[in-house]
């Protein structure tokens, strides 16, 4: 929000603004919590520039397109050469006068053009730094000065020694998105009551509601509207105070009436909207809700395709404008227009942005309306601007409004104060008259209650403040967070018991960080086809208002999204990626969205950082996954996952498997990505991924054994099995485990074979197994344990020894 320091002056008595220049207020307000992001000069720096008229003006005696003027300035008139095909006798200018500066450091002189002296020159607007109040040719004429002020610095006349303070306002506050609206704030800082710009509305002629009228059928959208009908105008260029004043905060000039509404929105806040009364279908406004398929041209030129959750101002035939958004096309302003209608409403907040962001439509208007504009405001607004255009665009403000309110009239809040309950928040004790002041000042309504209890009325303008501890925030800022002391929070004597969820998030990370994963934190949302290879996901869940057209989706699994993320960083030069991730996932089952927590792993590139002892390390595989996910279960008292031959179509149909746990409660997946998807999320390398259900996860912590370290040699004895094909290495490795051999301590995998050698569809599993006992076993005791191991193998799955 731009905002002029004279203009903000002027909501206060003379010389009030003096004791705070504009560097300081800036200061003041950030520290008031309006933060002040820059502070400049509002127009560009030139000098010996003063307000001049023509009095004559002829051809010129040596040149066909130039013309010889005679300019008074206040001393006396000066001969001026003049290129310009615009000037008129008559008409004031802005005359740079011999030595004066022009911006870019430009310097006038006395000069002779085609053989006739020239003592100065006659100023285009560009030429004096204001490009947005006139294009490059012609000269720049001074409309609503006055004769009186000719020869005085047109810095002077037009008020241009303003500054612009640039305010970031947070979207809570929609109230300080006008002058009027920091002004209340500044009111604190000046101990000066404000001063309202003065309405001086002259009414004539028949009722305004003879000739027109307003029906609100979409009460939601549109509690408040209200009208007026301004005749007899003639739609030209304001006079040069108004285009300045609109140029200083950055709005371009259009119209008078135009520049009117728009002054107004920036003076007080309220958005308005002028109509040429003629193309108003009927005479009369209908506030209604847009049909499902409607069309509309809006003045940007655009068509665009309305739905019933847009409100739309029309007349007694079709939509004229989006409701707080945007005019139409077929109903603006123009140079033919006559009769005015003005639009003052109040529209709701909710309703405003949620159409803004199905069209695609910013604009000044819905930005207020978004945030929230005073329901009080449309007619002091309506009033205030109806006056404005009578002056500057002639014509007569017909007698009395139209309008309409619907529903209940919204009551201020009253919310109680508790000075004590200051103290506790703030830290710092403050006294019923100080809050009173600072309350007051912000044009809130304070009275005494009970005890140390204030009751305060909140300003209707206000929508931020709903409860005791907006209110104690209000007195605080106002008072000076600088004040506050510094002072330690209170801590409980011991840390709060972490609940078992968290303690397995905590296990999943730590385990994941020490398995080389970082950790990453990637968008909830995904497109249609997330796999981007054409290959759908059943039952996800749909935005009804999503941020982006493309990503309208929740996530239906958490890896798409971060194995994007592995093959971007690996397209980027990185040697190796791997990242995890802890975050949601949403499905739609039985007409209900279920919300799941997951743990993902995606990994592609080396298998180990680049190193002296490896200068060309492997490609990280699918058994480099698996191993990182077995101590990953182990963090979660998996011990014993059951890794079995998965069928998802986008993962690679050979190097894919279904996660179990020793119960056979499902815990997830993991794979190589199907070459087409990897392509398709932007890898050129193998990318391999896992995902886990985090609530089979969080289960009890795991439990914690100190063993002794044996004291006694242990035996080891390798054993080859021939099995079938079909028989996993996992369910071999279990069954030895449930044989009870006592003295059995480990069990590992260290070779398998297939080839001719062997029966057809079958394989070769080499074992090693470790006895141990706290003694020393003898050959006898272990070979009785093997063959008790080989006969229960042949009984229960029929393998034989290779």
């Amino acid at each position: 929000m731009r905002v002029s320091y004279r203009w903000l002056a002027s909501f206060f008595p003379p010389g009030s603004l003096d004791a705070l220049p504009p560097e300081e207020l800036a200061r003041r307000l950030t520290r008031q919590g309006l933060a002040v992001d820059d502070v400049r000069p509002a127009f560009a720096a030139f000098t010996g520039v003063v307000l001049g008229k023509v009095v004559q003006a002829g051809p010129h005696p040596n040149a066909d397109r130039l013309t010889l003027c005679e300019v008074e300035a206040g001393d006396g008139a000066r001969q001026v050469v003049c290129g310009a095909p615009n000037v008129e006798v008559g008409a004031l200018y802005g005359y740079a006068t011999v030595g004066s500066r022009l911006p870019g450091d430009r310097q006038i002189r006395r000069a002779k053009i085609r053989g006739v002296e020239s003592q100065g020159m006659l100023c285009s607007a560009p030429e004096l730094g204001l490009d947005a109040l006139g294009g490059p040719e012609g000269i720049w004429p001074i409309g609503g000065a006055s004769e009186a002020d000719l020869g005085r610095d047109l810095r002077d006349v037009l008020a241009l020694d303003d500054t612009i303070l640039d305010i970031d306002v947070t979207s809570n506050r929609g109230d300080a998105l006008s002058h009027l609206g920091v002004a209340r704030e500044v009111q604190w800082l000046v101990g000066e009551e404000l001063v309202l710009p003065a309405i001086r509305l002259v009414e004539s002629g028949e009722a305004a509601a003879s000739r027109s009228g307003v029906e609100i059928e979409d009460v939601e959208g549109c509690p408040r509207y209200f009208g007026r009908l301004i005749d007899g105008i003639r739609v030209g260029t304001s006079p040069a105070w108004l285009q300045t004043r609109l140029v200083s905060v950055g709005q371009r000039p259009v119209s008078d009436v135009v520049d009117v509404t728009n002054f107004v929105m920036l003076e007080l806040g309220q958005p308005l909207h002028p109509f040429d009364f003629d193309r108003l279908a009927g005479g009369r406004i209908v506030v209604r809700r847009a049909r499902d398929g409607e069309r509309f041209v809006t003045l940007d030129g655009r068509e665009r395709t309305l739905d019933a959750e847009i409100t739309m101002i029309c007349d007694a035939e079709r939509p004229v404008a989006v409701g707080g958004v945007m005019g139409g096309l077929e109903s603006e302003i123009s140079a033919g227009t006559r009769t005015v209608f003005l639009e003052s409403a109040h529209f709701d907040p909710a309703r405003v942005s949620r159409t803004v962001r199905k069209l695609g439509l910013p604009s000044e208007a819905s930005t207020r309306f978004a945030r929230g504009v005073d329901p009080e405001l449309p007619k002091i607004a309506l009033d205030r601007a109806a006056a404005l255009i009578a002056e500057v665009a002639g014509g007569s403000v017909a007698s009395g409004r139209v309008g309409a309110e619907a529903g209940e009239r919204v009551e201020r809040r009253r919310i109680e104060l508790r000075l004590s309950r200051h103290e506790v928040l703030v830290g710092k004790a403050t006294t019923a008259d100080a809050a009173r002041t600072a309350l007051e000042s912000l044009g809130f309504g304070v009275t005494s209650g009970r005890g140390d209890v204030l009751t305060v009325e909140v300003p209707s303008w206000r929508f931020d403040v709903s409860r005791e501890a907006d209110l104690i925030e209000e007195v605080a800022r106002l008072e000076g967070y600088e004040a506050v002391p510094a002072s330690p929070l209170p801590a409980p004597p011991v840390a709060p018991a972490r609940e078992p969820r968290q303690r397995a998030i905590a296990r999943l990370s730590e385990a994941s960080r020490a398995a080389g994963f970082d950790e990453a934190c990637t968008p909830s949302f995904v497109p249609e086809d997330v796999l981007g290879a054409g290959t759908a996901i059943d039952n996800m869940v749909e935005i009804r208002n999503p941020i982006s057209k493309a990503d309208r989706f929740l996530r239906p699994f958490l890896i798409p999204n971060l194995a994007r993320a592995v093959a971007y960083n690996l397209k980027r030069g990185a040697p190796r990626a791997k990242l995890f991730e802890i975050g949601h996932a949403f499905r739609r089952l039985a007409g209900e969205v279920e919300e799941t927590e997951r743990l993902a792993l995606a990994a592609g590139g080396a298998r180990s950082p680049l190193d002296w002892s490896e200068p060309h390390p492997p490609e990280y595989d699918f058994w480099d996954l698996k191993g990182d996910l077995e101590d990953v279960l182990a963090a979660a008292a998996a011990n014993s996952p059951r890794f079995s031959k998965g069928s998802r179509a986008w993962l690679h149909p050979g190097r894919q498997a279904e996660i179990e746990s020793g119960d056979g409660t499902a815990l997830g997946f993991c794979g190589e990505v199907h070459p087409i998807v990897a392509e398709a999320w932007g890898s050129e390398r193998k990318l391999y991924v896992a995902e886990l259900e985090l609530a089979a996860l969080a289960g009890p912590d795991p439990e914690m054994r100190i063993m002794e370290w044996s004291r006694e040699p242990a035996v080891e004895r390798d054993l080859a099995l021939v099995v079938p094909s079909g028989d996993l290495a996992a369910d071999i490795v279990a069954e030895l485990w449930r044989s009870g051999i006592d003295h059995l301590k480990g069990v590992r995998v260290f070779d398998r074979y297939a080839g001719p050698q062997l029966p057809e569809g079958h394989y070769s599993l080499g074992l090693r197994l470790t006895f141990e006992a706290d003694r020393t076993l003898t050959d006898e005791e272990v070979d009785g344990e093997m063959n008790r191991l080989l006969e229960r193998l042949r009984r229960e799955r029929g393998y034989e020894i290779r």
